[in-house]
């Protein structure tokens, strides 16, 4: 909900000014209901599934930037594509068994015989006479059976790539979105298709969206090699939107931010010049002066959000229809705090298992109702803890800084996050209400609290332990 399709999006419009071949890819649509998911079938069958796929999109972008970009080569350009596709579509027949029938006959026969002579002169014969013939035919089958397999040629798809490029006179972007949407198994898989075809091409660029507990990019084997990309040295993480919309470290940026979002969507869901005509509206401060009682309240409502876009816009719907129902025309403080409690318990809490809730329980009792703070440390050994992580998907704990270093314990390096909104929605008009605001590193130096910021403003320290986890 941070926005990373939008920003994909986004990128996609303003290299269309370029000479790029943009191949923007949904991961959630890539595979067959046959292959896809089905764990019985070979690991090779279904990454070629997906692979196949990503080729397949971008011929159509590759042939559709030919016809309308009508380059000096095209003919030769459509060749290499025909070539490139062909390179992903080479089959080879493997004889696994095969079936032969051969009979074999197996004859017999007996013959008895008994006679009786009375006379020699007169000679009778009297005589008994038995025959019997055995026919058997007996089957040997052996089976044999052509089975044919389906290669991808990396030699050829990176030379013809190449030659595509050459003759396109164009760059190769490929925009993969959803990333965390495919199995977790077949990730390495496909990461390292997508490095053996086009990593070596200087003119190919691949950009991930992902989210990072949900990813799997490298499969680690034998002597330190691995399948997949190796992070820092294939692929490396270009921006963390969880980290560019820390509320904390920047309220009035973000606030700025999320007023000039709120505006646009809203604008681009009604009539042209709409709020223009109506409301003399053309800039996004006016709309939130004119929809808000307060400026602070939209604040308030950004805060709530926690940096996720996707939750701003959808407490700020409940919100304006709140404030309908009950005939205001602005939208107050009291009805931001409800709709933020609403959005809470009908969107995260409904997510989260009693085993969760439970451990969200004890983290709210401890970080909250002991310390009356919003915010602790996790040492970085537990941040791949599953239900860390679990918790961090339902977004009911959200990201603030990684790798701190604490000045009394340099050895040792922290995540810092902080409780969603909802968590402690209710407290905000009592004596347990946690404190919300940084505190200023010349005003409080008592070791209780740390500096996480570079700005020298300070949280409490709490360290979350293991046992509090599990």
């Amino acid at each position: 909900g941070t926005g990373k399709t939008h920003l994909f999006r986004y990128l996609d419009n303003e290299l269309k000014s370029e000479k790029a071949i943009i191949v923007y890819i949904d991961a959630r649509t890539l595979g067959s209901a046959a292959d896809y998911n089905n764990s019985s079938l070979a690991l090779n069958r279904r990454c070629i599934s997906l692979f196949k796929d990503i080729i397949d999109e971008l011929y159509d972008k590759a042939l559709n930037y030919i016809v309308y970009e009508a380059p000096k080569d095209a003919e030769k350009a459509i060749e290499a594509l025909d070539n490139l596709s062909r390179s992903t579509s080479f089959k080879e027949s493997l004889v696994i068994t095969k079936e032969v029938t051969e009979k074999l006959n197996d004859s017999s026969s007996s013959e008895k015989n008994i006679g009786l002579n009375v006379n020699p002169k007169e000679i009778i014969n009297i005589g008994l006479s038995r025959k019997k013939t055995n026919d058997e035919a007996i089957e040997v089958t052996t089976k044999y059976q052509t089975n044919e397999l389906e290669k991808i040629l990396f030699p050829d798809l990176n030379y013809w790539t190449k030659k595509l490029i050459e003759y396109a006179d164009a760059r190769i972007y490929f925009l993969i979105d959803e990333w965390s949407s495919l199995p977790l198994d077949l990730q390495p898989y496909l990461a390292e298709f997508l490095k053996r075809s086009f990593l070596a091409i200087p003119q190919v660029s691949i950009k991930i969206a992902a989210l990072e507990y949900r990813s799997n990019f490298t499969l680690p084997l034998e002597k330190n090699n691995h399948i997949g990309f190796e992070l820092g040295s294939d692929i490396s993480t270009n921006l963390d939107l969880d980290d560019y919309y820390v509320f904390d470290r920047n309220p009035d940026a973000i606030t700025n931010n999320f007023s000039e979002i709120l505006y646009k969507h809203i604008t681009n869901e009604l009539p042209p010049n709409y709020l223009e005509e109506n409301y003399s509206i053309t800039t996004a401060k006016q709309f939130i002066k004119t929809i808000f009682t307060d400026s602070n309240n939209f604040q308030e409502l950004v805060r709530a959000s926690e940096g996720v876009i996707r939750d701003m816009i959808n407490i700020f719907t409940l919100s304006f229809f709140d404030s309908q129902r009950q005939g205001k025309y602005k939208i107050d403080k009291k009805s931001v705090v409800e709709s933020s409690r609403q959005w809470f318990e009908r969107d995260k809490a409904q997510n989260l298992d009693e085993d969760l809730s439970q451990i969200l329980r004890r983290i709210v009792d401890e970080v909250i109702g002991n310390k009356k703070s919003r915010s602790f440390l996790i040492p970085r050994e537990l941040e791949k803890h599953d239900n860390i992580q679990k918790l961090f998907d339902a977004r009911v704990i959200h990201f603030i800084k990684r790798g701190y270093s604490d000045k009394d314990n340099p050895g040792i390096r922290y995540n810092v996050y902080t409780l969603d909104y909802g968590t402690y929605v209710d407290l905000l008009n009592t004596s347990k209400k946690p404190e919300l605001e940084l505190i200023e590193y010349d005003q409080r130096q008592d070791e209780d609290f740390i500096i996480p910021f570079d700005d020298k403003r300070s949280i409490r320290r709490i360290v979350l332990t293991k046992d509090i986890l599990e």
